[in-house]
């Protein structure tokens, strides 16, 4: 994907206001669900979802479904039961993964909504895909409380891993 058009990719991903920054001073840390188990993905961090509308296009999904699920926040409310595809744009590139909305949460201005992921082998990328999107959550943060030059991105992943990689939940 060309630089230009990567550029306007991500600008629609913040427009669309999925991720909300209201959050991240008091949820920044939030990895796992108490009551689920599913996966936070970050407030303020930008991911967009849509819904599929005739069943389910991919054919080569698993049979049942994975143990991971993941919850992201969002300002409009999206029925249980839908089938819908996340898209977070990660490294210039985008990730995208398939659920089924299991979870619905109002709280206040905004929705928290859970899917569960269609196939195993999104779980295991999904994994990996919200521990980064943390780690850079929490540098972000990390910079904006002690300033962007006091700060050493390998350091700063080393301390977000010791203090929060055992919360992600495991396969």
């Amino acid at each position: 994907m060309g630089s230009q058009r990567l550029k306007q990719h991500k600008n629609k991903f913040t427009k669309q206001k999925t991720a909300l920054p209201h959050a991240i001073a008091g949820r920044s840390t939030l990895i796992r669900d108490e009551q689920t188990g599913f996966i936070h993905h970050p407030a303020g961090f930008p991911i967009e979802c849509k819904r599929l509308w005739f069943g389910d296009p991919d054919k080569t999904a698993e049979p049942g479904q994975s143990d991971i699920g993941l919850i992201f926040d969002s300002e409009k409310y999206i029925k249980p039961g839908v089938t819908i595809e996340v898209t977070i744009p990660l490294r210039n590139d985008f990730e995208k993964f398939r659920g089924k909305v299991v979870l619905v949460r109002h709280n206040g201005d905004y929705y928290e909504i859970g899917i569960w992921l269609r196939r195993h082998s999104d779980a295991s990328r999904a994994r990996i895909v919200e521990q980064i999107c943390h780690i850079e959550s929490y540098l972000k943060d990390k910079k904006f409380r002690e300033g962007p030059y006091v700060i050493n991105r390998e350091r700063a992943a080393e301390e977000w891993i010791t203090k929060y990689a055992s919360s992600v939940p495991s396969l």
